[in-house]
């Protein structure tokens, strides 16, 4: 009873939790298959274990399809139907060896094994640690199950030392078994993330253990009706308490995200043919019109031509330099974008004006004092990867410049951004 509380009580807890997450990033949706192993053995509540002494398990495949949908400010909490084909089962083994003398009756073995097919509907719930930067993600999960039998088999057979037996298969049908499975599960894995196309996709592997919570005994064998398939037992005899089934699983899962699927736009270019004219003109220069902000790439560029950066500004957005959520923490993540910058501004041998922004989630204080703490801890990792400090100096603006729209998460994502002007 305690292992279906608990199992319960974590299904109810992370089917809330979500909708209580504030969603900052975009949802996130993959198509997905998992395979592996599954053992199963069955719990009896109410068995003579001295004539019956000895339990075995089944083991099988497993696999399953899946769609998963992911939310949240990191995408921590996820939702996985999926679709899942297994067996279940079990049997138990040296029935009334401390009754009967199997020696002296030449008896190998006396067993009873049941075998099922399923078909399952599971929902796994999911909690994802770390975030999305993270390359490998630790994740956990409760779920709950909805089995379908798809058919099987259940044999109480003796086996003797001349190799011959006696006892009787049943289909599953035949013996009444109860058709639907209702079962709790809990799981931890790890999944790697890897690029696919402009997105990125993942493999991982988990385990998971299966608590039953449904009684597979069927009606017959309840009221006694079930067919006398061995003359040591009694004819008819009625079952007493419930076979219920335990199991654990171990699987690969791989997923693709949907946006990898999204085909480019081909635009059609229709050229209109015009008599052309030639008349002697003067040479025209078209003017370049100075761009308000350029990459860190755009600026190397530039120089490797020969040409001045003075007066240009490195715009470093969101996904450039990282930080923690609401915080001024730089992500390691972020480092290797922070060592070539400072390899460039040590180049440029010119002063540079740090400033920070943020986007418009919080109040301006708030805002307002993290823009300048991110200015001011991006600074110091620039002064310790060898720009003169006296060349570096922080300004910051909080929510008060953005350069996209906040009313998306795309655009807020761009305004926390952190900015280079070389003077």
């Amino acid at each position: 009873m305690k292992k279906e509380s608990f199992l319960l009580a974590g299904l109810a807890l992370l089917a809330a939790t979500p909708l209580l997450a504030q969603e900052e990033e975009a949802p996130k949706w993959y198509i997905g298959l998992t395979g592996g192993y599954h053992c199963s053995f069955p719990s009896f509540s109410d068995i003579d274990r001295d004539f019956f002494p000895d339990y075995t398990n089944l083991d099988s495949s497993v696999f399953s399809i899946f769609v998963q949908g992911e939310f949240g400010a990191q995408r921590q909490w996820a939702v996985r139907p999926e679709i899942a084909f297994t067996k279940r089962g079990g049997g138990i083994t040296n029935i009334g060896i401390n009754h009967f003398n199997y020696e002296l009756e030449d008896i190998d073995n006396i067993f009873y094994k049941v075998k099922s097919g399923y078909v399952d509907i599971r929902v796994p719930l999911i909690y994802n640690m770390g975030n999305t930067s993270w390359a490998v993600r630790p994740y956990v999960y409760v779920a709950p199950i909805l089995g379908f039998s798809t058919g099987g088999s259940v044999c109480l057979q003796e086996d003797y030392t001349d190799h011959t037996y006696g006892g009787c298969h049943l289909d599953l049908n035949t013996s009444n078994y109860n058709s639907i499975y209702f079962a709790g599960a809990a799981a931890i894995g790890a999944r790697y993330h890897f690029p696919l196309g402009s997105s990125k996709a993942f493999v991982g592997l988990e385990l998971m253990y299966e608590y039953g919570f449904t009684d597979t005994y069927g009606s017959k064998e309840k009221d006694g009706d079930a067919i006398n398939i061995n003359p040591m037992f009694p004819a008819n005899a009625k079952v007493e308490g419930t076979r219920k089934y335990q199991g654990l699983e171990a699987k690969l899962t791989f997923g693709i995200p949907f946006d990898a699927f999204k085909r480019k736009e081909n635009k059609i270019i229709i050229i209109e043919e015009k008599e052309v004219v030639y008349e002697p003109v003067e040479e025209y220069v078209e003017p370049v019109e100075e761009k308000p902000c350029y990459t860190l790439n755009e600026i190397v560029d530039i120089m490797a031509r020969g040409e001045s950066v003075y007066g240009k500004t490195i715009c470093a957005i969101d996904d450039d330099i990282n930080f923690e959520f609401a915080k001024a923490d730089i992500n390691s993540s972020s480092h290797n974008y922070l060592d070539r910058l400072a390899e460039t501004l040590i180049r440029t041998n010119s002063n540079v004006i740090i400033k920070g922004h943020t986007d418009n989630v919080g109040s301006d204080e708030v805002n307002m004092k993290l823009s300048k703490n991110r200015a001011e801890n991006v600074k110091k990792y620039l002064v310790n990867r060898g720009v003169p400090s006296s060349r570096l100096s922080t300004e910051y603006y909080g929510a008060s410049r953005p350069i996209y729209n906040n009313n998306t998460p795309e655009g807020r994502a761009k305004n926390r951004r952190v900015e280079f002007e070389i003077k």
